[in-house]
């Protein structure tokens, strides 16, 4: 798959071969404009519609979907209007309208989305648009194939502080809101992430990226979808999204090679004391490159030592290779484990694993990432839990 560095650097040339060899637009600066500000009126016609609009690596139609998208994210209805009219003239359907204003509530609003159907009532009445044609057949799409990871994480990190959050996240938003038909897929996470990036949520923003690419999105469309993003929403909103997507890349352009060896015992730290109890050393990181999502560690646990309770959006793979150890799962039997043995927990499942009270133990730690994230830490294993009698052998 493509990376986003070249992608991005060919979004930021100046001036479109399209742009070079078609004639210029006619001027689209409003009379205001070119009267008190004719700078910004030659910047309008020259740059913004006599080129970036007209660049190909975008079609005029997602272009549309894109800058309706940030208008009503940011709450400018004054200039919605003519662009919604410029969307319907580019092929946006007057339900995928209604899709849009719908789906941006949730991600920018109700107050967002209601400012914005005055305006869109004016231009579709006043080209005799019915209100019938934004009826969709309601027929539901499906959702990518890592939905149930997504959902089993809002499970695992934000119902136990917002229970209600999380059920309308998971029941609501993406059972019900990203599954109707109203929008193609596609298009739904072309809105999201030029929602999300207008308005500075970088938090979200790799986990949509993703999403998008998973619904048909390119990594060039996505690309010039910040560039164009700038003209409408600024360009420190566009630069600080097109961070996020290189450092999504970055593990991709940092690792050339076909074949990486991790020496043993290499790049040692000291395991910090916010996530683990008791002595231990994290050494040989690895990570994989291009689009694998793997990564992990030789973790060493000093007699005593565990780590905290936690979980992995994917789940986790151990290779105990060196002494005897502890693991155990919330609502389950402690577990002895031993050196040759393979210990698989399941994803989202809170779980830690570390030494024995008396002997050390060494495991290789291998866990894939979902949006950037491996691990949800959480609160230490108490000197109670930890005590606890492990399974006997004919349990194991």
């Amino acid at each position: 798959m493509r990376s986003f560095l070249p992608l991005l650097l060919a979004a930021a040339l100046p001036t479109s071969v399209l742009a070079q060899s078609a004639p210029p637009p006619r001027s689209v600066a409003p009379a205001t404009m070119k009267r008190w500000a004719p700078a910004l009126a030659g910047d309008t016609d020259r740059v913004l519609f006599g080129d970036v609009w007209r660049r190909a690596e975008l079609s005029p139609r997602d272009r549309s979907m894109v800058t309706v998208s940030v208008l009503i994210a940011t709450g400018r209805t004054a200039q919605l209007e003519g662009h919604l009219g410029r969307a319907l003239d580019n092929g946006v359907r007057p339900s995928e309208v209604a899709g849009l204003v719908t789906h941006l509530a949730w991600y920018t609003g109700w107050p967002n989305a209601v400012s914005s159907l005055q305006v869109v009532d004016r231009v579709m009445s006043g080209r005799g648009i019915d209100p019938s044609a934004v009826q969709s057949d309601g027929t539901p799409v499906g959702l990518p194939s890592t939905d149930p990871a997504r959902a089993r994480g809002v499970s695992d990190t934000i119902a136990p502080t917002a229970p209600k959050l999380a059920q309308l996240t998971n029941d609501v938003l993406f059972a019900d809101v990203w599954r109707r038909s109203d929008l193609a897929p596609r298009d739904r996470s072309l809105a999201t992430i030029a929602a999300l990036a207008a308005n500075g949520d970088a938090d979200q923003l790799a986990f949509h990226v993703t999403r998008g690419l998973e619904n048909g999105l390119t990594r060039a469309e996505i690309a010039e979808a910040m560039t164009h993003l700038a003209f409408y929403a600024g360009w420190p909103k566009a630069m600080a999204a097109v961070a996020v997507l290189a450092k999504m890349n970055g593990a991709r352009e940092a690792v050339a090679e076909p074949l990486v060896i991790v020496p043993h015992g290499g790049s040692p730290q000291k395991g910090p004391a916010e996530r683990f109890t008791g002595t231990v050393t994290v050494t040989s990181p690895f990570r994989s490159s291009g689009d694998a999502r793997l990564g992990g560690a030789t973790v060493t646990f000093r007699p005593g030592a565990r780590s905290n309770w936690h979980s992995h959006p994917l789940g986790q793979l151990l290779v105990v290779t060196d002494g005897e150890g502890r693991i155990q799962v919330e609502g389950g039997d402690m577990r002895a484990i031993r050196a040759g043995d393979t210990v698989w927990t399941a994803p989202n499942v809170r779980h830690w694993h570390g030494a024995s009270p008396d002997r050390a133990m060494t495991h290789v730690a291998i866990s894939e990432n979902m949006a950037g994230q491996d691990v949800s830490w959480g609160e230490p294993v108490s000197e109670a839990q930890y005590r606890g009698l492990p399974a006997s052998p004919s349990e194991r």
